[in-house]
């Protein structure tokens, strides 16, 4: 279909109206959304402090970790005990537990480092061979100090 030279230049400035007219189409907008937050910013901080501070008052107390059961409905104190007590005790298995598998984890470790630890070449780099040496060559080994001699002789003397 062939176009005109007028068809030509009505759709190239209409083209760029729109264009121009969309950019701000989407700036006014974006001024009008940016205000409108901005005007309420300072209610919907003063409602969640105000929501915040209801829900901190009408918390029940708690005064261990434990989870704080709120009797609604058909059920019994007994029955909220009984599913407290299970929880202490599952949390006291699930400690022990963790406890046990940790200690595993470490004695299983330091199994492996000593079987790792060559300790014929160990003696040869400090020049040690049995314990009997460095036992041996303690200088502290036989002597006494002046003020355990003297402690020793007031006491025989009296």
């Amino acid at each position: 279909m062939a176009t005109n030279q007028g068809d030509k230049s009505t759709v190239s400035t209409s083209g760029s109206y729109g264009k121009s007219s969309a950019v701000m189409d989407f700036l006014g907008c974006s001024y009008r959304a940016t205000v409108r937050l901005f005007k309420g910013l300072p209610s919907r901080i003063a409602n969640y402090i105000k929501r915040k501070i209801k829900e901190y008052r009408n918390r029940p107390k708690r005064t261990d970790i434990s989870r704080v059961y709120v009797v609604v409905g058909y059920t019994t104190k007994k029955r909220v005990d009984e599913k407290f007590n299970a929880e202490r005790r599952m949390m006291i298995i699930r400690r022990g537990l963790l406890a046990l598998i940790f200690i595993l984890i470490l004695f299983i470790a330091i199994n492996r480092f000593t079987e790792m630890i060559n300790y014929g070449e160990l003696s040869q780099i400090f020049g040690v061979n049995s314990w009997d040496e460095v036992v041996e060559n303690d200088p502290f080994a036989d002597r006494t100090t002046p003020s355990t001699v003297a402690v020793t002789e007031m006491t025989e003397s009296t």
